[in-house]
């Protein structure tokens, strides 16, 4: 059993063109084991191979030229969305912000995102993800911005999965008044089911009150404020409902979940698929 789940760990990174070290692959087993026990099955493994201290399936041919190409890739793209973060940091109605996804496992794409989780007081998600997504369009790079998940922070539970886990175990925070803490004691199951890995602590980001347009002065009146979140999330709840075909995007006043491509159900699947060929 504790083999399996380390070659379910490794095919797991091996879907997204991954490679873990030993203590990540440690972190991100669903069973319980030292760090000596973990090398000796690694070491016993017909299925595993070592690229220097990079641990892959004897299949799958990335290599650690690869990953670290890919490293640099993930620096380069989080470096130069910086203004835009420290804006989003300098927001006092964001309570929690995340880097997630493959940057906040270290590596990307050349065309990839970078995926952030951005949590809000009540009642600010849809003023604040229009602000997000303004500040994106106007930065040169921010095309490469996906702020794919702003909840408030009094909606921060989420379905049980082990991809779940994994994502919240991954994110990296960036700001934490609350918000971030908040959804980690609202999902006590992630350390259950991950019960060697640890949340990450907080990276902070120097804040800055530049950069916001005009009509965010007008978002945060009392009254206005809250009648422009009223006009903005159900016109977007509206055209985003209307135009999704996802089992997993959520679209209400307190979450904005934009995963529309049902990417854990997809991954779950190939998963599936990986570890039946092994056996």
């Amino acid at each position: 059993m504790t083999e399996e789940a380390l070659l379910k760990t490794l095919v797991w990174a091996n879907l997204f063109d991954h490679m873990l070290d030993e203590a990540t692959a440690q972190a991100f087993m669903e069973v319980r084991i030292e760090p000596e026990t973990l090398r000796e099955i690694v070491d016993g493994s017909k299925h595993v191979v070592r690229d220097g201290d990079l641990l892959r399936m004897a299949q799958h041919d990335v290599t650690k030229i690869a990953i670290e190409q890919r490293k640099k890739r993930a620096v380069q793209h989080l470096k130069e969305l910086q203004p835009v973060l420290q804006t989003l940091v300098g927001l006092p109605q964001i309570e929690g912000l995340a880097i997630t996804g493959s940057v906040a496992a270290g590596v990307n794409d050349e065309g990839g995102d970078v995926d952030i989780l951005i949590i809000t007081r009540p009642g600010w998600v849809w003023r604040v993800r229009a602000v997000a997504i303004f500040l994106a369009h106007r930065h040169p790079n921010g095309q490469r911005l996906c702020p794919n998940m702003v909840m408030a922070s009094d909606h921060l539970a989420i379905e049980q999965s082990l991809y779940g886990a994994r994502e919240m175990m991954l994110m990296q925070p960036i700001k934490d008044e609350g918000g971030v803490s908040l959804m980690q004691e609202a999902n006590p199951w992630v350390e259950t089911m991950l019960p060697n890995a640890s949340f990450r602590p907080t990276t902070t980001y120097p804040a800055t009150k530049e950069g916001t347009p005009w009509w965010w002065a007008i978002c945060r009146m009392p009254l206005l404020g809250r009648m422009f979140e009223r006009f903005e999330s159900s016109r977007r709840i509206r055209e985003l409902k209307r135009l999704s075909h996802s089992s997993e995007a959520i679209y209400t006043r307190s979450v904005c979940r934009g995963h529309e491509n049902n990417h854990r159900t997809s991954i779950e699947h190939r998963l599936e698929q990986a570890m039946e060929g092994l056996q």
